[in-house]
């Protein structure tokens, strides 16, 4: 009816993707399954497999790879090197070992079953990555993110997703490969490929040096001069200029985009993007995952269910395995490294995008991307299950101790944590004006560890020169919440003017710190209430706090007054 109307074919697609998307993932949902497999299903439903509605994936290729590029920029904005230091040695160790054994025995299978060598190292590759959206929701929903097994997941999960790029912007090389293996034209001379793949890998360095030397001033400016907004801006032109570049130089876009967020990653920045961004990359992944939908052939995948259950049921035992081993030999105990085996078990996202990518150059076979499209369905289908099963695994092994060449450095780590474990009470304050700065002055005094976050970035850079922890952005950003330390902090303290992102904010930590006590400001009685009606404990009214001031110091001075000159009429009374 809307093409009838005359409407844009596109916006027709959007529609149809968009609701069928909706309709399937409150299905999932209410069946307590994970959103990325009810897209998937979304999307064979409307493809040409089944109803046709959508005729093929490149009716919507543009918002599908902008959706990826935002995925992407997500992703190296989360990758902040200064994470990969100290502790976590033993944790990107496992990350690391993980990857490599997956990727070589899934590699072997594949070779086996007579896929072609690029074929098997993409699908290799593929198997070896999580689920960085699925894993982390649910670490978050079960409050596990502080322990050790959750920190395993979560720094072998930024491993396998700078993997992931690396893979992705190896495709070409692989293509090259898979044509020449074939018989067919390769394209280029072994001589011309390496020079260009040299010029291009210089442009890619080019794009890094400069993005360190100039982005990072260019988002203080823009943070300083126009606010939050400019820095969307800049941010988001950030990222599709350096994706452009890379697709120029002949690397995939998304590598692009990754190299922009990993630049912006040590920017005071970094969090405020993730925030914002957020809402837009959330609109448009579905769109990318439904077009993934279309592509999968539906009819392949029912007619080699065996082949798809067999393979389900060998990438979760191949990987449980593997992480566990891996996390047990770089020093972790029995039941930490099971526990992380089994919720990193299944297959992910950026299975889907190396697979999809592959396809699409020709490398893997259309048979292969539905199969594979199907495990990764099905595996995180079964997410929420292995979470419910890891504990039980974990007793499992409980007796299971670090490998004797790793026992000295748990015990280092073991006592480093425990003093920092006896911390003092942490408190974040929002707003670094005189009544922020008055009240962090006197939580400190009084013991407390503050850390305050603020939208002015000379501010943050000055405070920060001075040894203070401070965070740039707004205290109603989820993400500048949990760099801040939401989930254990003590107390919140709202001190900034602005009442509408008092009260935004108000809301957003309560149902993210249950337990804190929240204090806020407001300069009115009415927008107080609200307040309080929306998760404060103890709101400051200026009005009536100004009042209450003045009428006790009133009363105090007075009664010295009078006292005084009952003192000084004694002696004559007398």
């Amino acid at each position: 009816m809307l093409a009838a109307a005359g409407v844009a074919p596109l916006l027709v697609y959007l529609v149809v993707i968009l609701s069928t998307a909706a309709v399937v993932s409150l299905v999932f949902h209410r069946l307590r399954l994970a959103a990325i497999p009810a897209y998937l299903v979304a999307g064979a439903i409307i493809g040409p497999g089944l109803l046709g509605v959508v005729p093929s994936a490149e009716h919507v290729a543009s918002i599908s790879q902008l959706a990826i590029v935002l995925l992407m920029f997500g992703i190296g904005l989360h990758t902040d090197t200064g994470e990969l230091r100290g502790d976590l040695a033993s944790i990107i160790g496992t990350a690391v070992l993980s990857c490599v054994v997956i990727t070589a025995l899934a590699t072997a299978v594949a070779l086996v079953m007579g896929e072609s060598a690029p074929a098997a190292l993409l699908l290799g590759a593929g198997v070896s990555m999580s689920s960085t959206a699925a894993v982390m929701r649910l670490l978050q929903q079960r409050r596990e993110l502080r322990n050790l097994h959750a920190r395993l997941a979560f720094g072998t999960l930024i491993v396998q997703d700078i993997y992931a790029v690396i893979v992705i912007a190896s495709v070409p090389l692989l293509a090259a490969w898979h044509a020449a293996a074939r018989g067919g034209d390769a394209g280029l001379e072994p001589s011309e490929l390496l020079a260009k793949g040299a010029m291009a890998v210089a442009g890619v360095a080019a794009i890094i040096v400069v993005g360190r030397l100039l982005l990072p001033r260019v988002l203080f400016l823009a943070g300083r001069d126009g606010g939050s907004e400019l820095v969307l801006i800049v941010g988001a032109g950030s990222a599709l200029g350096s994706a452009a570049a890379t697709a120029a130089l002949g690397f995939s876009p998304e590598l692009g985009a990754f190299l922009a967020g990993f630049v912006l990653a040590t920017t005071p920045a970094r969090h405020q993007l993730l925030g914002q961004l957020a809402p837009v990359r959330d609109l448009f992944v579905p769109v990318f995952f439904v077009a993934v939908g279309l592509g999968l052939d539906v009819g392949s995948a029912l007619g080699a269910w065996w082949v798809v259950l067999l393979a389900l049921a060998a990438v979760l035992l191949l990987k449980v395995a593997v992480v566990g081993v891996a996390a047990w030999a770089m020093g972790m105990a029995g039941p930490v490294a099971a526990m992380a085996g089994a919720i990193l078990a299944q297959t992910g996202e950026f299975t889907l995008v190396v697979v999809g990518v592959g396809a699409s150059r020709g490398i893997v076979s259309a048979e292969a991307a539905a199969v594979m499209g199907t495990v990764v369905g099905l595996s995180l289908m079964l997410t929420p299950s292995l979470f419910y099963a890891a504990p039980h695994l974990a007793r499992l092994f409980v007796r299971v101790r670090p490998p004797l060449w790793r026992r000295r450095l748990v015990r280092d780590i073991g006592a480093r944590r425990a003093t920092a474990q006896g911390r003092d009470l942490l408190a974040i304050v929002a707003g670094f004006g005189p009544i922020g700065r008055e009240a962090v002055n006197r939580l400190e005094q009084a013991g407390f560890t503050c850390t305050i976050i603020e939208l002015n970035p000379e501010t943050v850079r000055r405070q920060r020169g001075l040894g203070r922890r401070i965070v740039y952005g707004d205290v109603a950003n989820a993400e500048v919440l949990h760099e801040a330390g939401i989930e254990s902090a003590d107390a919140v303290l709202l001190t900034m003017p602005d009442h509408e992102a008092m009260l935004r904010a108000c809301q957003l930590v309560r149902s993210l710190a249950p337990t804190a006590f929240v204090a806020a400001r407001s300069s009115y009685l009415s927008r107080g209430m609200q307040a309080a009606a929306l998760g404060a404990d103890y709101v400051v009214v200026d009005e009536v706090a100004t009042a209450t001031m003045m009428a006790e110091q009133v009363a105090a001075r007075l009664r010295l007054r009078v006292e005084a000159s009952a003192g000084r009429s004694t002696p004559a009374a007398s």
